[in-house]
Parts: C-alpha cells; structure tokens; sequence
C-alpha cells in the first residue's frame, strides 16, 4: 500500500473529539445549566421588584398620596408577585420635598453547589410626584 507519492503512509491521525473531550464539555455544560438555575430567578425576582418600584411611581391612583398610602401600595404589590425577599427594613417610603422616593434595597442570598452560597444586592428607587 504505498501511496502516489512512492511513500509508506503513516498510521492516521484521529479526527474529531475522543469520549474524554465530549465528557469533559458535558460537565461543563451541566455545570453552567446549574448555575443559571440558581442564579436567573435571583435576578428574575429583581426585575419584578425593580418593576413593582417604577409602577408604584407612575400609578396616577396615587398621585398627592401619602407616605403610608405608597407603603402599603408598595407592599400589596410585593404580595400579589410573592416577593418575599424584600424584608419590612429594606423597603424605604419617605417625603423628599413634594415628592415620596421610595427605595426598595435588599441583599439576596442562594445556594450555588454544596455548601457555596452566592450573595446579591439590588437597590430600586423611584420618586411618586405630586
């Protein structure tokens, strides 16, 4: 068996990846599939509090309302979308001049693998006018 070029042809080199290599990309894949399992409901959550913040702001319904008027929309709202990270400390409802800023500011804390957590903060604010 010599090829055209007169030669001996060598023992031929394997092309694509071996079980190893395809193992090795499973894990990873695994790995990261898990990981935004844990981590995308955080940021999910966040973005229905960040919402909830800026709805509260713009309901006409509560235009020249008062500070405990907007606490309670604030926290009717948290209940309806079952957001129970957002603990009674970390929702601020307050008067800043003719307008109510309401800050929503929390620190969210998860299992990632084992016995590591991850630790996210958030901050929402948003001013109800007059």
């Amino acid at each position: 068996m010599f090829s055209t070029s007169g030669t001996v042809p060598g023992p031929r080199r394997q092309a694509g990846a071996g079980l190893i290599g395809w193992f090795l990309v499973l894990v990873v894949a695994a790995f990261v599939a898990v990981m935004a399992l844990r981590i995308v409901p955080v940021y999910m959550e966040s973005m229905t509090v960040g919402s909830i913040v800026d709805n509260v702001a713009s309901d006409a319904a509560l235009r020249g309302a008062g500070v405990n008027d907007v606490r309670r929309a604030v926290s009717r709202r948290m209940q309806v979308n079952s957001v129970d990270s957002v603990v009674r400390d970390g929702l601020s409802v307050e008067r800043a001049g003719e307008s109510i800023r309401v800050v929503v500011e929390y620190e969210r804390r998860f299992p990632l693998v084992w016995n590591l957590d991850g630790v996210a903060s958030f901050r929402n604010e948003a001013m109800v006018e007059p």
